[in-house]
Parts: structure tokens; sequence; C-alpha cells
């Protein structure tokens, strides 16, 4: 007798012929998928550690710029500087163009120029003027993430700063 067979090669009117067809098992793909949502899971957990550190270093370099602005505008008016006063916990400077002032309020450094205060964005503890050798030191102490950094800038008087001190006495 003779076996049919159909177009895939199955026996027709007899005892079938199973094949194997090549796949995997319910719990292989299941192991897969735990270790896939592990992976995923890490790649998540990472990501979210990524941005939170990508954020610090933004505020440190937003920081970090406000400063440097500060200190560089400082330096311009510290060349140009004829004389130097402090007043408590103010700094006044002298030059032939502009008057320009630096205060402490409630801990926040402030810049007077052109008739109004402003905020420096930047927190300061005390402004001070110190003397060795005919050398004045301008001395700002700055609140740096929990503690003082102080900044130093050279200013030595010329002679026509002493011409400007001698007429401020007779005024």
């Amino acid at each position: 007798m003779e076996t049919r067979k159909n177009s895939f090669g199955n026996k027709i009117g007899g005892v079938r012929n199973k094949r194997k067809i090549p796949g995997f098992t319910i719990f292989e793909v299941t192991v897969v998928l735990a270790i896939m949502g592990t992976i995923v899971s890490l790649i998540m957990i990472a990501s979210l550690r990524f941005n939170e550190q990508l954020k610090q270093t933004s505020v440190i370099r937003q920081e970090l710029n406000t400063f440097f602005a500060f200190r560089s505008n400082l330096w311009d008016e510290f060349y140009h500087l004829d004389s130097v006063k402090t007043v408590g916990n103010e700094l006044q400077l002298f030059s032939d163009k502009r008057e320009i002032s630096y205060r402490i309020n409630d801990q926040s450094l402030e810049r007077f120029h052109r008739g109004a205060w402003r905020a420096t964005d930047l927190s300061a503890e005390r402004i001070r003027v110190e003397e060795s050798d005919g050398t004045q030191e301008i001395v700002f102490d700055f609140f740096w993430k929990g503690s003082i950094m102080t900044m130093r800038y050279f200013f030595k008087p010329d002679a026509r700063n002493s011409i400007n001190d001698y007429f401020a006495e007779y005024e």
C-alpha cells in the first residue's frame, strides 16, 4: 500500500510523521526576558545617575562662571583705579571716570554703579583692606561650598593717588 503525502510532507490516512520545529521553550523565553529586564533596569539606573551628575555639573559650572565674571570685572576696575576706601563692610573704588562701590548686605555681595545697587549672585562675609610696605591688599572673604574662600587683589597707589589723598584731607 502506497502512502500518500500532503504538501507538508505528512502522511495522509496513516500515522502522522512528527517533525520537530526548532524553537524555544516557554522557560527559555522567560529566562531571556528576565535577563533583558535586568539589563534595561540597570541602564535606567545608570541613566538617572548620569542625568543627576549632569545637573550638578551644570550648577557648578554656572557658579564658576558667575565667580569668574565677577573676578574679571573686578580686575578691570582695579586696573583703572585711582584710590580705594573702606567704610565698614563697603569698599569704594575711585577712578577719574567712575565711582564704584561694593558692599555686603545680608551676606550677599552687591555692586553700586550708575546710581543703583545690584546683586552679584555671590555671598560674602567680609571686605577689608590690608596694608604692608606701602602696598594695599584688598581682601574679599567669600562663602564657597560651606567654607571661606579668600581673594586678594594688590593695589599699589602711585603718585597721583598720593596727591588725591593729600587734597582729600582738606575737604
